[in-house]
């Protein structure tokens, strides 16, 4: 049975583009709208002919290919990069933590390899959306997923003690980006803690994804991350989710970066899958061509060599610096250029409705667009 679902999907995948490329986009619907209990924004479901998306308010986290055949690979770029923990060898990975669902691509990825994923999401809302109109919700296990805020689970569940030895995970999986990065996460402290208290000793890895610039005025906020990481373990690599090197990116926006790191050389433990000559647009090319996509301007700061070193009070808990309020406002700004193509004007109008009409207050809705 596996080999000829392996068969099937590899006869489709000249067409399994990402969202950015996929040329023409129609008939968005509604299909479930909420308001959120836990994010003050309305958690809403709408589809297109192609894909289906999930957003918090006007930011979208999460998306799905309608058509079954394709229905568990990843739409965007940035989420194809982040299943890449399922490649970690030496060992393979048994159970991942996954911080932050959105539509569950990653965690559904995992737990579809036999890796027992526990998923902690802050907003019930998303974990009904994700389970009843996504495959996430056909992949239930291994692994549990906890309605909880990450970030205070993570500081309060163990009472300030690391985790039983039995209790710890392989991997952690960060991926808590709404429009901001969880830079309550992101101090040595923090950081410190987490892999005192739920890592493997040694081979425990920290997969961290965040949103934000590698060049320009605000890169300063990419290279602190590496920094601090580099503090905290012997070894961090960072890969983005598009060639670097490509002459058609755009370097004026910001993109999905992935921070690895491990206190054991984590890029030689990835055992990516082989480029079978699928196309560049494909969640298959990146798969098998990712770890050459590591930017140059992040290596000095990922070797401990430059990059500012996050304190307590660089996040939510306390005053954080000019630079870093300012790189976190410019990314903020950016995400309505970045996710411009997941939908069409007229989509993004019903956007504005769903957040004028349901923060707040609780309604469902269900309509059609011509």
């Amino acid at each position: 049975r596996h080999r000829h679902r392996h068969r099937h999907r590899h006869r489709h995948r000249q067409d399994m583009l990402l969202i950015a490329l996929l040329s023409s986009i129609s008939g968005v619907s509604v299909v479930w709208s909420e308001a959120g209990t836990a994010v003050g924004q309305p958690v809403s479901v709408l589809q297109t002919d192609s894909h289906r998306l999930l957003l918090i308010g006007r930011v979208v986290v999460g998306a799905e290919y309608r058509m079954e055949w394709a229905r568990d690979q990843a739409v965007f770029s940035g989420m194809a990069l982040m299943q890449s923990v399922g490649f970690l060898t030496e060992p393979v990975p048994r159970r991942v933590l996954a911080l932050g669902l959105g539509s569950g691509t990653a965690p559904a990825f995992l737990r579809a390899r036999g890796i027992a994923t526990d998923v902690v999401e802050i907003e019930p809302k998303v974990i009904a959306a994700a389970e009843a109109h996504f495959l996430f919700g056909e992949h239930r296990a291994p692994g549990s997923t906890l309605c909880a805020d990450a970030v205070a689970y993570m500081q309060n569940a163990t009472g300030g003690a690391p985790a039983s030895a039995s209790l710890l995970y392989d991997a952690i999986l960060s991926d808590l980006f709404d429009g901001d990065n969880p830079m309550g996460l992101l101090d040595a402290d923090q950081l410190r803690a987490l892999k005192a208290g739920w890592l493997q000793p040694e081979t425990g890895v920290l997969a961290l994804n965040i949103v934000a610039f590698r060049t320009g005025p605000h890169a300063r906020l990419a290279r602190a991350v590496a920094a601090t990481l580099r503090s905290v373990f012997r070894h961090v690599v960072v890969y983005a989710d598009h060639d670097p090197r490509a002459a058609d990116g755009d370097s004026s926006l910001p993109g999905n970066l992935l921070f690895l790191a491990s206190d054991t050389a984590v890029a030689k433990r990835l055992a990516t899958p082989p480029d079978e000559g699928d196309p560049p647009e494909s969640s298959f090319y990146l798969h098998a061509h990712f770890k050459g996509w590591a930017p140059p301007e992040l290596a000095a700061a990922a070797d401990g060599e430059e990059g500012d070193v996050l304190a307590a009070g660089s996040g939510g808990g306390g005053e954080p610096p000019a630079w870093l309020r300012e790189a976190a406002a410019a990314v903020r700004a950016a995400v309505p250029e970045m996710q411009r193509d997941a939908l069409p004007a007229e989509g993004w109008q019903v956007v504005e409705r769903l957040v004028a009409e349901r923060s707040g207050g609780t309604a469902t809705a269900k309509e059609e667009l011509r």
